[in-house]
């Protein structure tokens, strides 16, 4: 993993001059950044509630991702709300069978399913203020029914609600409930809703991203650290930074001159970065820490 090899590079370089460094350093090697398997605990969010922040307590946590479809020798940052929560749901809407050729004995779940599938768009683009932070809600699967001519008794629904605002972020689930809820009644369907909140809001703390780019531009180049805007991706990285100022950031790994529409996504056989991006997020992370140390 490239992540985990930058790091181990940073670590040995940091050691090699331990003498001269001020503070303590600790190296976060996080297992299960894409999430735990279903059933289990894992990640950032355990890593904290088991003490990784604490003795000693951690004053700033930095970190990085690297990115396929940005160019090598290149950070990109922002200040404040940077990715967003990640809530998973499912989404249980409950009829009551009958034939296909008399709906009228029955109720339908998958004609209420695709009503609520609307009314929850409704939540985006008239129910919240879209000027402050972005809202996404997406239903990615829908199933139920077994045959093309029974009414089906029970639909479930799963999908993913992203939000870059934390107090927009309550809203949202408060609206997601209620418009289920009120269609399916209005349906005469039972609801069930279950929201489960994977990461929170990766949360730049302006001060210290203020006081620290300073430290990346020195190490890279000033022209190659650029501000961006939000993203709608999610990071479990958030959960460090409930428990001291955070700064976090991407990290070009894309061959210069390609076009980023062109470069293979993560998470397939054919993810690609170079050796000389690692390079550059080796200088970044050992800047950020003698400059951290040299500071206080």
């Amino acid at each position: 993993d490239t992540h985990v090899a930058m790091l181990l590079s940073v670590a040995e370089v940091l050691s090699g001059i331990k003498k001269d460094l001020k503070g303590t350093v600790k190296f976060i090697f996080q297992p299960a950044e894409e999430g735990p398997p279903n059933g289990e605990e894992g990640g950032a969010k355990l890593m904290v509630e088991e003490g990784v922040m604490d003795n000693p307590k951690v004053d700033a946590v930095f970190g990085l991702h690297i990115e396929a479809g940005i160019e090598e020798g290149t950070i990109e940052w922002k200040s404040g709300s940077f990715m967003a929560a990640a809530d998973f749901f499912t989404v249980k809407v409950k009829g009551k069978p009958s034939h296909g050729s008399q709906p009228w004995l029955g109720i339908d779940p998958i004609s209420a399913s695709a009503q609520i599938i609307n009314g929850l768009q409704t939540i985006v683009s008239r129910e919240s203020e879209l000027t402050k932070a972005p809202v996404i809600i997406t239903v990615g699967k829908i199933q139920g029914g077994v045959r093309n001519n029974i009414i089906s008794e029970e639909v479930e629904m799963l999908g993913t609600i992203r939000t870059l605002d934390s107090d927009m972020q309550k809203k949202v689930h408060e609206k997601f409930r209620h418009v289920i809820k009120s269609i399916g009644d209005a349906s005469g369907a039972v609801t069930e809703v279950q929201i489960d909140t994977r990461t929170l809001v990766t949360y730049n703390d302006p001060a210290l991203v203020t006081k620290m780019l300073p430290s990346l531009k020195a190490a890279i180049g000033d022209g190659n650290v650029k501000e961006r805007e939000w993203v709608t991706g999610a990071e479990d990285f958030s959960y460090y930074g409930t428990k001291a100022p955070a700064f976090f950031f991407y990290l070009g790994g894309m061959p210069k001159g390609q076009d980023p529409k062109t470069a293979p996504p993560h998470h397939t056989a054919d993810f690609f970065v170079t050796n000389t991006a690692m390079k550059t997020g080796i200088q970044a992370f050992c800047q950020l820490v003698i400059d951290y140390g040299n500071a206080k």
